[in-house]
């Protein structure tokens, strides 16, 4: 019991011992995450809508650190990927109607330029709230491509029973656009070193707007802390 009351003791110690940061200097940081989502009505073949997503991003950033504050410019790049496939079904109490279905992909590539400012405010020794403030601009180039599959079953009168079935009309698209981008974020961040020179950052989320291709009245606005959303980064002090 006392040899396991004396570990406690020395590990404490040596988490505290090792957590200051001297005032100035530069400050290295990169931060990233990465997502999969998928998401589905369950409806195997009637309006039935499946779709999986795969996301992932980084930011590297250097700034200069100035007592408790940190101002920086860093370089960020973000890739997602989401396939998707829909049906739709029609149906008479005699027979079916019409089939539609359709299957897409969709590639998007972000890459651009940030500047950020952050606080640093201690908590507990070697662990700090450091809230930051985003501003972002660069370019999202995106790629879609998918296939649409249609055809119409129609009853004959004359006939009970029978029906006529069109040809399935199968039709293919390909399109790709590049345009700007531009967003601010407000973010609380967790900051811990464990030495004079690395430690370890927490992006959970936040509240900030995006606009793509200088229309802001379809402007994204966001507030969301959901951890699917947080980042976790190393930070290097010089």
């Amino acid at each position: 019991m006392k040899k396991t009351i004396l570990l406690i003791n020395c590990i404490f110690a040596i988490a505290c011992s090792y957590g200051q940061v001297s005032d100035n200097g530069l400050v290295i940081r990169l931060d990233g995450n990465y997502n999969e989502t998928s998401n589905s009505n369950l409806l195997q073949s009637v309006n039935s809508y499946s779709a999986a997503s795969k996301e992932g991003g980084f930011l590297l950033s250097a700034g200069y650190k100035y007592r408790n504050w940190v101002w920086g410019l860093g370089f960020e790049y973000t890739r997602s990927k989401t396939e998707a496939l829909g049906q739709l079904f029609e149906f008479t109490e005699e027979a079916l109607e019409a089939a539609f279905a359709e299957q897409s992909a969709v590639t998007l590539n972000a890459y651009g330029g940030a500047l950020y400012v952050s606080r640093y405010v201690p908590i507990w020794r070697n662990l700090y709230f450091t809230p930051g403030f985003y501003l972002g601009y660069g370019r999202v180039n995106g790629d879609y491509s998918g296939t649409v599959i249609s055809i119409a079953t129609i009853p004959v009168p004359a006939y009970a029973g029978l029906s006529s079935v069109t040809k399935p009309i199968v039709r293919g698209y390909e399109q790709s656009n590049d345009v700007p981008y531009f967003y601010t974020q407000l973010s609380p961040e967790l900051t811990w070193f464990f030495s004079d020179h690395f430690g370890v950052n927490l992006q959970t989320g936040g509240l900030g707007i995006t606009v793509v291709d200088s229309d802001w009245e379809n402007s994204a606005k966001q507030v969301n802390f959901n951890p699917s959303l947080w980042k976790l980064g190393i930070v290097i002090k010089l």
